[in-house]
């Protein structure tokens, strides 16, 4: 049976690696990182600080969605503390955190978002002036009663506006067209004529229609896209406007209107109610939409809208504004089928009626948490690396002790065998010739010298391979 410490020799250098290897390959190998990023357009003096929360998780520079339970968002405005949130990060990896602000928001504001105990980020956030009434919008849908261009030619001139700034198809929108003579006077009466290629006129089928203007010269359509390109024909008579020596005036537009391909539809048949509902169609199969209601004032709400089979075809949802809104603080809401608002199909669908005095904007990346998340993913790594190499370390200086108590005991034992022996007894009894003390010496002296150099060897050998070990943890 092998004494303890030759057990030892073999069994506390396999423990000091094994130990190791549990280190460096679980706790110390990489992970995902998880964070989150913010996304909003917070507004100077805006009494709300509504945040869309996306929740990371990253690996060698791939990043998938994480869905985060339990994060606290905190905030302060100059130096004021705001309300707090407490909410979940969908499988989707997107949270909306609404914090009130009664004293207006003020600079600087500083967001931290927690997990527990772990601060997944803080930092101060920029805000964004307000916009000026008048700012055209750069989101398509934003019914500034601008007129869509086209080609006009005649005696009388012809505007034409959506009435919510786009279309989407399928769904019934209403189109305005203003009607003016020569010298800017509305053509009261005036006769249209409309005709449509890739639409119906609701009422009127897909057939050329005939409507008559107001006493100021306005006229209005009700088309419903039945195509994502809509092309739109205009004839208008009107005989008061006629020239000197000719029966009517007359004039002509051609344009095509702008449908927004995979638009979410807004119905605006829930927004006159004392609590304006959102009721969103998608004519694609979508599982949600991403909404943010605002107004001149900013972003004031961020909502998740699941949407599910209606039983028509389509896929629908809804989301109930929390109180009615004060005006220019729910003005518009801004329709995506993704939570950065950046696909082609994202319209911004006006909710109130003076809705045109507003600019919507896209939901902007305030704040990225993922640099923070890879640092501290990097710092745990290396913490368990280090107590890995720590192991290793302490493993190779006492397999070099041992071996050298085990070289020791062992080169007296052969000392004391080689004194025996050259003294010219041994130990069974039978005697020979003695050595000279100088061959004794010389004996001796070869003895102890080649297990010093052979312990020398393998401790090197040994120091060499736990060398390789941790030079292989460290460059994984």
């Amino acid at each position: 049976m092998p004494s303890m410490p030759n057990a030892a020799t073999y069994v506390l250098p396999a423990l000091g690696i094994g130990l190791a290897a549990l280190a460096i390959l679980g706790p110390g190998s990489p992970r995902m990182a998880t964070g989150v990023r913010v996304w909003g357009t917070p507004v100077a003096g805006s009494e709300a600080l509504a945040l869309r929360i996306e929740g990371v998780r990253r690996l060698h520079g791939a990043d998938d969605p994480a869905a985060i339970p339990q994060i606290e968002v905190s905030a302060t405005s100059a130096g004021a503390p705001l309300e707090r949130w407490t909410g979940s990060l969908d499988k989707d990896g997107i949270g909306e955190a609404l914090l009130r602000a009664p004293a207006g928001l003020q600079e600087p504001v500083t967001a931290r978002i927690a997990l527990g105990s772990v601060t997944l980020l803080e930092r101060q956030l920029p805000l964004l002036p307000p916009l000026p009434a008048a700012e055209t919008s750069p989101l398509p849908g934003a019914a500034n009663a601008t007129a869509l261009p086209g080609a006009a030619h005649g005696e009388l001139r012809l505007q034409v506006t959506a009435a919510r700034g786009a279309l989407a198809a399928p769904f019934p929108e209403r189109v305005r067209v203003a009607i003016e003579a020569q010298d800017g006077t509305p053509a009261a009466g005036a006769r249209l004529e409309v005709s449509t290629v890739g639409a119906e006129l609701v009422e009127h089928g897909s057939g050329p229609a005939q409507i008559t203007a107001d006493a100021r010269g306005a006229a209005e359509l009700t088309l419903k896209p039945l195509a994502h390109t809509v092309e739109l024909t205009l004839r208008a008579t009107h005989p008061g406007s006629a020239p000197p020596g000719t029966r009517s005036a007359s004039g002509t537009w051609e344009g095509k209107l702008p449908v927004i391909p995979g638009a979410v539809w807004l119905d605006p048949g829930g927004l006159d109610g004392e609590r304006p509902e959102l009721r969103l169609i998608s004519p694609a199969p979508r599982p949600r939409a991403y909404v943010s209601i605002g107004g001149a004032r900013g972003r004031a709400l961020g909502a998740i809208v699941p949407l599910a089979a209606d039983g028509a075809g389509f896929f629908s949802g809804k989301v109930t504004l929390p109180d009615r809104p004060a005006p220019g603080e729910a003005d518009w809401a801004v329709v995506a089928s993704d939570p950065y608002e950046q696909g082609a199909g994202t319209v911004a669908w006006p909710i109130a009626s003076a809705a045109a005095s507003a600019s919507p904007r896209r939901v902007e990346l305030l704040a990225d948490g993922m640099p923070a998340a890879e640092a501290r993913e990097r710092a745990r790594a290396s913490h368990a690396r280090r107590a890995g190499l720590l192991v290793l370390a302490a493993s190779a200086v006492v397999q070099v002790l041992l071996l050298a108590l085990r070289s020791r005991t062992a080169r007296r034992r052969l000392e004391a065998h080689v004194a025996d022996a050259s003294g010219g007894e041994g130990k069974d009894g039978t005697h020979g010739a003695p050595l000279s003390r100088e061959d004794r010496d010389r004996l001796l002296a070869a003895v102890r010298a080649e297990p010093l150099l052979s312990v020398l060897a393998l401790a090197a050998l040994v120091g060499l391979s736990f060398a390789a070990v941790a030079a292989l943890a460290t460059f994984r």
